[in-house]
């Protein structure tokens, strides 16, 4: 116990605390520096400023770091300084430079002025004469589009004039009677060529010739109408009639109505016979659907019953012994059967066979029909057991004759050898 006394005094010793901070035991070490290397005057003193009351270790790194902070801060803005000086001193030596090089220039433009003086004022006063030849040339231009454009203006008046007035002679022609119009080789809708034509080209000179030419050329018109009263005559008589046809056009617009009704009735019937024309087919449709899933069940079912039944029926080992007994009894009663009658046509000609033999029996005496009765049956017994001996000597025969055959046969050993 003591000794782990002594050990934990020991560590106390060596463990020291500063505001609370566990620091770990301090020990020699060479080649560090502290602040009095790098500013010995550090803790020097100076007058006029008083002494550091706070020994606090936080408050000295916050010192130190604040300082080392504010030095790196100065030595950035020096060196800012000193980059902006750079470049101001740059940009004067620039200026200077360029100042130099305007004077030269300046100097030198001075010069060529004071040369081309004179040529300058000879070029300006020949310019003011083409100036003024322009301005003449101009006016003269001037005129001559005004003159130019009251000759176009008077040639587009002529020719929207003559186009009124051909459409005005169409008009009257239209309205004229026809056997005028046939007589006279009139021709409606006539398309004159145009009297002048726009060109884009302004300075080509226009044909007045030309134009006075194509007016020359054009025909003389030729009018059924001769007076205005005329023509009112005319779209008189156009209204009458005209009225006469609005009357007829009001008496034939009842009939038109009656029979645009009487249309609609039809339609009407028509869209009902339609209608019961297609009833009747959906019912046909429906009817034959139905027959044919009838078809096809009883097909189903017949096939079903031609399986089952019927094939057990026709052709089955009893039916078919059946067929061979009624064939044999026919043909041993009746006829052979060449005629290849069918089961029923032969069993009921049997019957018919056997009541033709009870009618005859009927007229024999019983008593000796009895006695005939009991000797055909002795005489079947007789035959039987006589069938019967006979196949059992036909059995014997056969063992016989086997063994005859097998004792011919030479012996194994002997064919072996």
């Amino acid at each position: 116990m003591d000794k782990v006394k002594k050990k934990k005094k020991i560590k106390r010793e060596t463990r020291k605390t500063i505001a609370g901070i566990k620091l770990p035991p301090i020990e020699p070490v060479e080649g560090i520096k502290t602040i009095v290397d790098v500013d010995p005057a550090f803790y020097s003193l100076v007058e006029g400023r008083p002494l550091r009351q706070n020994k606090s270790i936080h408050e000295y790194k916050r010192n130190i770091k604040n300082v080392a902070l504010n030095r790196t801060l100065h030595g950035f803005l020096v060196d800012e300084i000193l980059r902006i000086e750079g470049e101001i001193e740059s940009e004067r030596t620039i200026y200077e430079t360029a100042f130099k090089h305007f004077e030269e220039y300046q100097n030198s433009f001075d010069k060529f002025l004071a040369d081309d003086n004179n040529k300058t004022i000879a070029i300006m006063q020949k310019s003011d004469a083409l100036a003024k030849e322009l301005a003449n040339q101009t006016e003269n231009h001037k005129k001559a589009n005004y003159e130019l454009a009251s000759i176009k203006s008077k040639l587009q008046y002529i020719d929207e004039t003559l186009m009124i007035l051909v459409s005005f002679q169409n008009f009257l022609n239209k309205a004229s009677p026809l056997l005028w119009q046939d007589s006279h080789n009139i021709k409606l809708d006539i398309k004159y060529p145009e009297v002048f034509v726009a060109e884009s080209d302004i300075f080509k000179k226009i044909d007045e010739e030309a134009a006075a030419k194509k007016l020359g050329e054009l025909p003389e018109p030729q009018l059924y109408f001769e007076t205005p009263e005329q023509l009112l005559e005319i779209f008189d008589l156009l209204e009458k009639q005209n009225l006469n046809y609005l009357l007829l056009t009001t008496e034939f617009s009842s009939e038109k109505n009656r029979f645009l009704r009487t249309v609609d009735v039809l339609k009407r019937m028509l869209r009902q016979e339609l209608d019961f024309i297609k009833e009747k087919i959906k019912d046909v449709q429906d009817t034959i659907k139905w027959n044919d899933d009838r078809e096809a069940e009883l097909k189903e079912v017949f096939f079903r019953i031609l399986e089952a039944n019927i094939k057990d029926v026709v052709s089955s080992d009893t039916a078919l012994q059946i067929f061979n007994y009624v064939e044999f009894a026919y043909e041993q009663l009746i006829a052979p059967n060449e005629t290849k009658f069918s089961s029923l046509d032969m069993a009921l000609a049997i019957e018919r066979e056997y009541e033709n033999l009870l009618i005859d029996i009927s007229a024999y005496d019983l008593v000796m029909i009895k006695q005939i009765e009991k000797e055909t049956y002795e005489h079947g017994y007789l035959e039987l057991k006589q069938a019967k001996e006979a196949a059992t000597l036909l059995k014997d025969i056969d063992k016989l004759s086997k063994r005859l055959k097998t004792s011919y046969e030479p012996t194994r050993r002997k064919t072996h050898e």
